[in-house]
């Protein structure tokens, strides 16, 4: 009983410091499955470099990529989390967005969205991650010169950021502060020698801007590069009323009469046929600078910009090919910007301004023999737009779309089965000359010449004899369409009746005969000759045999080389016919006569084996094959036995 009780307490103890065992033992977790991330640096070794830069970016110093890039990447894009620079920058870069956000006036670069433009994205040696140092990082992508000239403002010497914003501001061109408060910064207002330089005038009421730049200038007032005459003189008074006056910078007359007070010749000038609306209306402010401006004739804008700011949509220079003078000296290379006698302002007549650039164009139109309508008449913007355009030789239109306008029915009338290349590629200046031209049709050479510009190799092959007239003298037109046929080669007509048109007298022998080669009754003159020329006589394709076993196989049933067909002087053509004929198979004769020709009909030899006179016996062909036999004498295979023996007496008489 004892013992019983000691074996369970024991069983009992065993199972508790097995449960204790298992309890307290370290848990085993399973393998994780799946790729273990390899770091980025062990394959873009080139960044290893960034790391030992004075300024490293904190994602990069953490080699914390995936703070800016997909580990996997994105289609199209370098990997960034975000597709737009400057979104990416502003996840953590907070404040510059909220900053941004509010700010009227944002450096252009961040507004298209751009950071990289002037930071480096890793690591640099350069404050802020700059890619250059001061101003040299501004002059990446503004023109310096602006910047160099005579006189330097001074605050240039330390950097643009002295009035500048990096990112932007809230005020016009990225300013630090209002304009005339950024000036007030050096410049003291109330002080005896500011206001003498201005005339007494409270210009710091105005805008400094007006008159200077803040950059660097020619001159040694730091004023822009083109100036109003009153401005340099110092006479604000002969434009504005006195400084003591309530309004000081109140003008003593409007617009275009205050102008007009100095500009008496230019007022008499404009009385002409046609005057530009702002000019009329004497609105001169609108593209002139009262005080100074850095374009020509204290213009307020360059150029084109002038114009453009009101002719938008038309005339369009946003081209591939603008117009020569005005990339070089704008719309009034061509316009005079006030008024003019002719219309639109020009300063020529509409008929000669664009002669007055193009002498050669003139005087081709006075020597040429054939000249192109709206050339003629000169209309060259009937074809040429005048300021530009995204074609070559500034045309309206792509070349032979251009063409077609006029040519209307030459559109439908080129839609054929055979097209000539030039053509079909839309090329019509291949051939023709735009302008004009000493040849008909205003082609660029003579007919000849001209195809023998792309067809040249095919005529010097071409020999004396062999070659067809019409081909020997380059009349390529006679027989072929330049444009487009619906009949093979382009010929003008079906070849059936194209050669017939000059072969009248091979036509009318055909008409009468009884007998025609089939090549000529189905008209496939090409079937055996060719139509410009060979190396052999008649344009022959191949030496006759040659050329009539390709098609008259079965007459060779032999392999030996005997016969007529092997005939040193001689060829098919000693007995027929090649068109035509009375006589069957295209003979040139009846037999016998036809064989008499070459055979003489009394010699000794002849008599000795006919026995009789040539002559009196009814057909050769009974008895010999025309054309090739294995047996002496042209005999047939299969002969009359006794005919074999040479026993004519056996059946005979």
């Amino acid at each position: 009983m004892k013992s019983g009780f000691k074996h369970i307490i024991f069983k009992i103890s065993l199972l508790a410091v097995v449960f204790l065992f298992v309890q307290c033992a370290p848990e085993i977790k399973p393998s994780r499955k799946g790729f273990v991330p390899k770091p980025c640096m062990d394959c873009h070794t080139e960044t290893q470099s960034e790391f030992s830069k004075q300024y490293v970016h904190d994602p990069m110093s953490k080699r914390d990529c995936e703070a800016c890039h997909l580990r996997h990447g994105r289609l199209a894009v370098k990997s960034f989390v975000e597709r737009e620079e400057r979104k990416l920058c502003f996840i953590c870069h907070t404040k510059m967005a909220s900053d941004v956000e509010g700010m009227t006036s944002v450096h252009t670069v961040l507004k298209q969205g751009k950071c990289l433009p002037c930071h480096n994205a890793h690591a640099s040696d350069n404050k802020a991650l700059q890619k250059k140092v001061g101003n040299e990082q501004c002059f990446m992508c503004h023109d310096k010169a602006p910047f160099e000239r005579t006189k330097r403002h001074k605050p240039l010497d330390d950097g643009c950021i002295a009035c500048h914003a990096a990112h932007g501001s809230q005020y016009n061109g990225n300013l630090i502060k209002a304009e005339v408060d950024l000036c007030r910064s050096c410049h003291k207002y109330e002080e005896d020698g500011f206001r003498n330089a201005h005339k007494k005038y409270p210009v710091e009421k105005g805008n400094c801007s007006g008159c200077h730049t803040s950059h660097s200038s020619s001159n040694d007032r730091l004023l822009r590069e083109s100036v109003h005459e009153p401005l340099i003189s110092g006479q604000c008074n002969s434009c504005h009323k006195p400084d003591t006056d309530p309004e000081p910078f109140a003008v003593i007359a409007p617009d275009g009469k205050l102008c007009y007070t100095c500009h008496e010749k230019e007022e008499k000038k404009y009385k002409t046929a046609y005057v530009h609306p702002l000019t009329n209306e004497g609105k001169c402010l609108s593209c002139h600078s009262p005080h100074a401006s850095d374009y020509p004739r204290v213009t307020i804008r360059d150029k084109n910009d002038l114009c453009t700011d009101c002719h938008m949509e038309k005339p369009n220079i946003k081209v591939s090919n603008l117009h020569a003078p005005i990339k070089k000296d704008g719309c009034t290379a061509c316009h005079n910007p006030h008024a003019s006698e002719n219309k639109f302002y020009l300063k020529a007549a509409e008929k000669k301004i664009c002669f007055s650039c193009h002498p050669k164009v003139e005087e081709e139109l006075i020597k040429a023999a054939y000249s192109h309508k709206p050339f003629l008449d000169i209309e060259c913007s009937k074809c040429h737009d005048s300021h530009g355009s995204n074609n070559a030789a500034m045309v309206r239109m792509p070349l032979t779309d251009l063409c077609y306008e006029c040519h209307k029915d030459a559109a439908e009338k080129y839609f054929k089965t055979y097209v000539h290349k030039p053509v079909s590629d839309r090329q019509c200046s291949a051939c023709h000359a735009s302008h004009a031209s000493e040849y008909d049709k205003l082609l660029k050479n003579s007919e000849a010449d001209l195809c023998m510009k792309c067809h040249e190799s095919m005529y010097l092959e071409m020999e004396e004899e062999g070659t067809h007239p019409l081909f020997k003298d380059k009349k390529c037109g006679t027989c072929h369409d330049p444009h487009a046929s619906d009949n093979v080669a382009s010929t003008i007509m079906p070849a059936n009746k194209l050669c017939f048109t000059c072969h009248e007298a091979v036509m009318a022998g055909i008409t009468k005969s009884a007998v025609k080669h089939l090549p000529v009754e189905e008209g496939k003159c090409s079937e055996c000759h060719s139509p410009h020329g060979t190396k052999l006589k008649y344009q022959l394709l191949n030496r006759p045999n040659e050329l009539c076993l390709s098609c008259h196989e079965r007459i060779i049933t032999t392999t030996a080389r005997k016969g007529h067909i092997y005939m040193e002087n001689g060829d098919c053509l000693s007995c027929h016919s090649s068109h035509y004929s009375d006589m069957k198979h295209l003979l040139k004769g009846a037999d016998p006569a036809i064989c008499v020709q070459c055979h003489s009909t009394d010699t000794e030899r002849l008599l000795k084996v006919h026995r009789e006179s040539i002559n009196k016996i009814g057909r050769c062909t009974s008895c010999h094959e025309p054309h090739v036999t294995e047996r002496q004498g042209l005999l047939r295979e299969i002969m009359h036995e006794p005919f074999t023996r040479g026993d004519c007496e056996a059946c005979h008489v």
